[in-house]
């Protein structure tokens, strides 16, 4: 967080990079109060953005198939795709790169979390972890987010 970066910097400190995203989600505060009376859930990147400190910001992505990247056109509009995401190959077992599934499974949550979870979607994944598996890929190669 913002606070931690600030508080471990030193009198001694001449350089300081950040790396982070002024557009990923926001921080949460346990008390709703405190996070607007005093904007504690604008992150530290937000933060510089807005109050015009000097930044970079990324232009050209290497890391995402242009079907993924064109869904974060409408947040990042200047970000173009390296010529290298066209030469990706195809993955082994499916017919298109991106997939959305619908279903109607419920997330079930805990009272000591506000994490969720859905025991459909963890299913879900995990046979079609098995079905890259069956095509030839190694667990090394495939990673769930």
């Amino acid at each position: 967080t913002g606070a931690h970066i600030i508080a471990s910097l030193s009198p001694a400190t001449n350089h300081l990079i950040l790396i982070g995203d002024h557009e990923q989600l926001r921080p949460q505060t346990a008390v709703y109060e405190l996070s607007t009376k005093y904007h504690l859930d604008v992150s530290l990147f937000e933060r510089m953005v807005k109050n015009n400190v000097s930044h970079t910001t990324l232009s050209r992505q290497r890391r995402m198939r242009p079907d993924i990247s064109s869904l974060i056109r409408p947040i990042y509009p200047s970000l173009s795709d390296h010529p290298d995401v066209l030469l990706y190959p195809m993955v082994s077992g499916v017919s298109t790169p991106l997939y959305f599934i619908d279903h109607r499974s419920e997330e079930t949550s805990t009272a000591q979390s506000t994490s969720k979870s859905n025991a459909h979607e963890a299913s879900f994944i995990a046979r079609f972890c098995s079905h890259l598996l069956l095509q030839g890929y190694d667990r090394k190669q495939i990673t769930i987010l």
